[in-house]
């Protein structure tokens, strides 16, 4: 037994399993995110480059016809990026019908992003899986994310501020409503924005 001891020190069988786990395939060692090791594609029947920004359509129209399209993408190639985007995107949507009114419960409104930071969590689980090489769309799908993230942080401070009753400073009063209302820590504008932010990051995925 130690003679067999001294001879993998020798050889190097520990090296040898290193190369045959590095032999094994993506899906093999990471059976989790096996669907994330394909290029993202976009199913024909799929538009990308179609989610309108806040405002321009009813939000529940917006979230019933695109929920439609995730079962489909689900059914046809599981959870990909892909799905993983159009996910993110519809509820970016439902997070900010909610706390975009004057008034919404806190409590409600930080289920809809604890479910959004969730699925933005695995789409970068899946993003981290994606093969780099021969692929120069995949960067669009950090953008998204990267856009996601931001929008996250500014519902939060939404919420925040409602849950707190913080009220509007006679500077921030002014801002409401205006062009500039995005400015404002915790007001509907700035979430929005940051929502169309999100929205354009969608819209530009190929």
């Amino acid at each position: 037994m130690s003679g067999l001891f001294s001879v993998c020190l020798l050889s190097g069988c520990e090296d040898a399993q290193q190369d045959a786990s590095a032999s094994a395939t993506p899906t093999q060692a990471h059976p989790k995110n096996a669907q994330c090791y394909t290029s993202p594609k976009i199913p024909v029947n799929i538009q990308y480059g179609s989610y309108p920004y806040w405002g321009d359509n009813p939000t529940e129209n917006n979230i019933h016809n695109h929920q439609t399209e995730l079962s489909e993408i689900e059914k046809s190639q599981d959870k990909t990026l892909v799905y993983y985007s159009l996910a993110i995107i519809i509820q970016a949507d439902k997070a900010t019908e909610m706390v975009s009114k004057e008034t919404f419960i806190p409590q409600e409104a930080q289920l809809e992003v604890t479910a959004l930071n969730s699925l933005i969590a695995q789409a970068q689980e899946c993003y981290k899986a994606a093969p780099p090489s021969n692929n120069a769309s995949l960067i669009r799908y950090s953008f998204l994310l990267d856009s996601a993230n931001q929008y996250s942080k500014f519902v939060a401070e939404r919420i925040q501020r409602q849950q707190n009753k913080v009220a509007y400073s006679e500077g921030e009063k002014a801002q409401i409503g205006g062009m500039t209302e995005w400015m404002v820590k915790g007001s509907a504008g700035r979430v929005i924005r940051a929502y169309n932010r999100v929205v354009s990051s969608f819209n530009e995925l190929s």
